[in-house]
């Protein structure tokens, strides 16, 4: 059986698989960093997003 990928994920996953906590993904959110999505009530989040938001927070280590 073929696994599909998710296409949006919840505010839990997001925390989850980024251990960002989830007043730090608001605080993003407020500040236009993290791009969502609105479904009704639901806060959803494309993984490709989450992705860009990570790589542009990158850090050099040095």
């Amino acid at each position: 059986m073929e696994v599909i990928p998710k296409i949006l994920l919840n505010i839990r996953q997001v925390t989850e698989t980024t251990g960002i906590s989830r007043a730090s993904i608001y605080r993003q959110m407020k500040a236009g960093q993290l791009p969502f999505v609105k479904v009704g009530s639901r806060t959803l989040f494309r993984p490709a997003d989450l992705q860009d938001f990570v790589n542009r927070n990158v850090q050099a280590s040095g």
